[in-house]
This record gives structure tokens, C-alpha cells and sequence, in this order.
């Protein structure tokens, strides 16, 4: 156990002897992970850019926009067409391009269409896009269905308080309908208790009238055979004409009193009908009155319903699954349909170029100055540049000789790469030429080989984390994200990923292409003049021991004398 505790104390020793390995093994791990957290701390949402298009930028359309703009989204309009804004979602300027329609009014049982189209490639961001619209779009269409409900629940208020208006008028006239009734059976009544019958049971009036006609025939027919008689003397003739007179004068006042009494009855009966009917058109003119009252109600009931009616095909949206969900979306990829390897295969490429071009560039200068050839080499007569040629030529054919080996094997199980692999292979060329220099420039910087190795590590997942790969560049404070974007990892990852995936032509990236090529040109002034420093030093240093073991030579000359 104590030479256990012994042997651990001497390897720390050993690494804390050397103050750069000390403060590579201690430090670089804590200087990471501050970084990271003072980058990641940002405690805001992803600065999400959208780009947005509409036929008409109608108020509901700029309603939209304007929520998305108060949650911090950063938005730009494209007024002629979708095409514009997927250009720049290939170029990385925009995460995301939202088509909207005219209006986002649902007006007919038919559903608004929103499209989203998004990179695929840009794998650790993507679904976070999607997620980040997505719920803002929901946002909207539930706004929408509550509005459409709404909108329904005021239609049936308002065929409500219209049927319970028209159910009093329907009350109202089933009163009045009542009350014609009444009336109507009154004057029935009335009517029927007339009494229509005359007085025809007296027998003195009982065919009276024709006896009366018989006799006086016979009256008359006896007079014609008393003028036509010549027999009768005439004062004879005068007196039966006299007493024939008699008897059809007391023949015409026979039973007139009883005619007259009977007559008077009669008048008297005929005067209690016309009341009854007087009274009677009174009651039928009120139940006319209220007839007409009944088809004005009646009237009004009809206008009411076919108002009710009327609202009620005003409510055009009466599918429930519009107003469930007036709003549909659907995701559109930028780019021909590809693997989940295919989108991947761009970061996995550049990071392999990295790690390998760091990490190579390192261990060659390392190995070169703990060679025992160092010193003597310095006093060759070879330039400084031809050994930093050296060493980047070394370095390259190792990474081409991976490089090959990637793409070969990527021709296997990814399609259509064929024709990008010589615009990809001079991106990777100058890619690991940058990290072939930053890697020399380590080894230059450290001592002792494995805190050279360590510090090439420690740079390369610097790289990596503030790269977008494993955390979305665009949870970084804005200031960082605009520095960010000189990050050659970044730079080197957009341009392959544009040319292998999107087919970008490389005269459209030459821009970032110039990036990253002056880096390698800036970096190999700065080996150089690392290089220089290192001739100075060692050449300082062998000065130094060489007077040194001078001084002890001439001191031990003098002991022995």
C-alpha cells in the first residue's frame, strides 16, 4: 500500500514538475467547460431567423408574424416568391421558410394550408425549428378554432333569443286564435237560438188564404149567373148582388185581427233576429280583427325563422374537423430526399479532418523536437520553410490517405456523390491544411509531447462544441454567434455540407473558400515565425549549456593542476 501512495506522489510530480503540462492537465478541461457555460448561458430561446411567404400580407397574415417576432424569432418577408428563401435555408442564412395563404380566415368547410420547408441536414437543429414554429403555429390555429367556436356558440345565442321570441308570438297568436274562437262559437250560439218558426198552428189560419180565393171565385161565379139570369127580377138581382157584396166584404175582414196579432209576432221575432245579428257582425268583426292580427303575427313569425335561417347559413364553417384544427401544416425538406447518413456524413468528414490534421500536425512537430537530430539539423543548410513543408506534407498525405479512404468507403452506401467529391476533396485540402498548421503551431507552443497532444484535444473539442454539432449555434449570445461564424470547423462543415448535399456549384462558395484558405495562409506566417522563435531559443540554449560545460571543463582543468 506504500509504495502504492509512493509511486502515485512521483507521477504527480512528474506532471506538475512541468508548469505547461500543469496547466494543460488542470485548466484546459476547467477553461472548456467555463467556455461552454458562459456561451450556452444564455437563458433565451433559440435566435431562430424565419424567412416567411404570402401571397397578400393580409392583417391575420401580419398578426401571425407579429407573434412570432414578440417571441424573438428574427423575420424576413419575401413578397414574390418561396424560392428566394429556400436559396438562403442552403446557404444557412435562414433556419426555416414558412408559406402562409392569403388569409388565415377560415370561411368554408376547408382547412388552411401552411407550409414549412426545413434543412434536413442541419441535423441537431432541426427538429428544434420544427418543434419552435410548430408550437407557435398551433398557437395560431387554436386561436382560429376558439374564434370559429365562438363564432358558433353566438350563432346558436342568437337562434336561441330568436326562437323564444317567435315561441310568444306563436303564444301570442294561439291567444288571439282562442279568442276568434270563442267569439265565432258565441255568434254559433246566438244564432242557433233564434226561433225561425212562424205562427202557422191558428185554424183560422190554416189554408186561409186559399178558402178565401175559393169563395171568392164562387162570389164571382155567382154573380156572373144572377147578370146572366133572366128570369130574376132585377129588384130580386139587386138584392142578391147586395147581399153577394155583403158576404165578400165580411169575407175580407174574416180573421184579420188574428192575421195581424200574428204578423206582429212575427215582426217581433224578425226584430230580436236583426239584434242578433247586429250583435253577431259586431262579434265577427272583432274575430276578424283578430284574424288579421293572427296572420300579421303569423307574418312576423315567418320573418323571424327565415332570419334564424338566414343567420344560420351565414355559418359557413360547419365541419368539425375545421374547427378542430382550421389550420394544417405540412413539412417540406430542402433538397432531394437522402439517408439520415447522407446528412451527417459532412460533420463526421470534417471532423475526422480535424481531430486527424491537429493531432498529426502536433505529434510530427513534438516528435521532431524531442528527436536527438534536432539540434543538429538546425545547422543544416535548409530553410526554415522546407522543414515546416516537410512536416504539412507529411501531414496531408495522412489525412488524403484517410480521406480516400472515407469517400471510397461513403461510395458504398451513399448515392448520387459522385460528381461533388471534387469540390468536396479541395474544401477537405484546405481544411486540413488550416488544422495541419493550428497542430504544429500547438507543437510548437508545448514542451513535452503529451501536453502538446493534449492541448491539439482540447482545441479540437473547443471547435467541436461551439461548431453547432452537438449544440445549436444559435443558443449562443448574438456578439459570440457573429465570432462563431469565423470558426473554421463552422466554415469548413457549411461548405461541404452545401456542395455534398445541395449540389452548391463552388464558384456560389467562393467566398468562405477565400476564409478559409487566407486562415492556412495566416497560419503558416505564424509557424514560421514560431519556427523562428524555436531556432533562437535552442540556439540560445546551446550557447548557454555550451559555456556552461566550458566553465566546469577549464574548473576541473584547475583542480587537477
Amino acid at each position: 500500500m506504500q509504495s502504492l501512495l509512493l509511486l502515485t506522489k512521483k507521477n504527480l510530480k512528474l506532471l506538475l514538475r512541468a508548469k505547461g503540462s500543469a496547466l494543460v492537465i488542470i485548466f484546459a478541461p476547467l477553461l472548456l467547460i467555463l467556455l461552454l457555460g458562459l456561451a450556452y448561458s444564455t437563458g433565451t430561446e433559440l435566435g431562430l431567423h424565419l424567412g416567411v411567404y404570402a401571397p397578400a400580407f393580409s392583417e391575420d397574415v401580419n398578426s401571425f408574424i407579429t407573434l412570432l417576432e414578440n417571441d424573438g424569432y428574427t423575420i424576413s418577408k419575401f413578397e414574390t416568391s418561396i424560392d428566394p428563401c429556400i436559396e438562403e435555408i442552403k446557404q444557412g442564412k435562414i433556419h426555416s421558410c414558412i408559406v402562409l395563404p392569403e388569409s388565415l380566415k377560415v370561411e368554408g368547410n376547408t382547412q388552411k394550408e401552411v407550409k414549412f420547408y426545413v434543412d434536413p441536414s442541419r441535423v441537431n437543429l432541426v427538429w428544434a425549428v420544427q418543434q419552435a414554429v410548430e408550437s407557435k403555429f398551433n398557437f395560431k390555429s387554436q386561436e382560429i378554432s376558439e374564434g370559429l367556436t365562438n363564432n358558433i356558440f353566438s350563432t346558436l345565442a342568437s337562434t336561441k333569443s330568436g326562437l323564444i321570441t317567435q315561441k310568444a308570438s306563436v303564444i301570442s297568436i294561439k291567444e288571439k286564435g282562442n279568442g276568434a274562437a270563442s267569439s265565432n262559437e258565441d255568434v254559433q250560439k246566438t244564432l242557433k237560438s233564434l226561433d225561425l218558426e212562424a205562427p202557422v198552428d191558428n185554424p183560422k189560419t190554416v189554408n186561409v188564404t186559399g178558402d178565401i180565393a175559393n169563395i171568392k171565385d164562387k162570389i164571382t161565379d155567382a154573380r156572373g149567373a144572377l147578370s146572366s139570369s133572366t128570369t130574376i127580377d132585377p129588384t130580386e138581382k139587386e138584392d142578391i148582388d147586395a147581399l153577394l157584396s155583403s158576404a165578400e166584404s165580411a169575407l175580407n175582414s174574416a180573421g184579420i185581427k188574428e192575421l195581424q196579432a200574428e204578423l206582429q209576432a212575427t215582426k217581433e221575432k224578425f226584430s230580436l233576429i236583426a239584434s242578433a245579428v247586429r250583435t253577431s257582425s259586431t262579434k265577427l268583426d272583432l274575430s276578424t280583427a283578430s284574424i288579421q292580427d293572427t296572420v300579421k303575427a303569423l307574418n312576423e313569425v315567418e320573418s323571424g325563422l327565415t332570419g334564424i335561417i338566414e343567420k344560420l347559413d351565414a355559418q359557413k364553417v360547419t365541419d368539425s374537423g375545421v374547427v378542430s384544427s382550421p389550420l394544417v401544416s405540412t413539412i417540406e425538406q430542402v433538397g432531394a430526399q437522402a439517408s439520415f447518413l447522407n446528412y451527417l456524413f459532412p460533420a463526421i468528414l470534417v471532423l475526422v479532418i480535424m481531430f486527424s490534421s491537429l493531432l498529426l500536425g502536433t505529434t510530427l512537430v513534438m516528435m521532431e523536437k524531442n528527436s536527438p537530430a534536432f539540434l543538429r539539423n538546425f545547422f543544416l543548410p535548409i530553410s526554415k520553410g522546407t522543414f515546416i513543408a516537410s512536416t504539412y506534407l507529411t501531414t496531408l498525405i495522412m489525412i488524403i490517405i484517410e480521406v480516400v479512404i472515407i469517400l471510397a468507403i461513403s461510395l458504398f452506401f451513399l448515392e448520387n456523390v459522385l460528381a461533388t467529391l471534387p469540390s468536396v476533396a479541395l474544401v477537405l485540402f484546405i481544411t486540413a491544411s488550416v488544422f495541419a498548421f493550428l497542430g504544429m503551431g500547438v507543437g510548437y507552443i508545448f514542451t513535452s509531447e503529451e501536453t502538446g497532444v493534449l492541448g491539439s484535444i482540447s482545441l479540437g473539442s473547443l471547435f467541436l462544441f461551439l461548431s453547432g454539432i452537438l449544440l445549436p449555434l444559435e443558443g449562443l449570445p448574438l456578439w459570440l454567434q457573429n465570432i462563431n461564424q469565423f470558426n473554421p470547423f463552422v466554415i469548413a462543415e457549411k461548405l461541404v455540407r452545401e456542395i455534398f448535399i445541395f449540389s452548391t456549384p463552388l464558384v456560389e462558395v467562393l467566398p468562405e473558400l477565400g476564409i478559409i484558405l487566407g486562415y492556412a495562409v495566416l497560419l503558416f506566417l505564424l509557424i514560421w515565425f514560431l519556427e523562428s522563435l524555436v531556432h533562437k531559443h535552442l540556439v540560445h540554449r546551446f550557447m548557454k549549456n555550451h559555456h556552461r560545460a566550458h566553465r566546469q571543463k577549464d574548473k576541473l582543468k584547475k583542480n587537477d593542476a
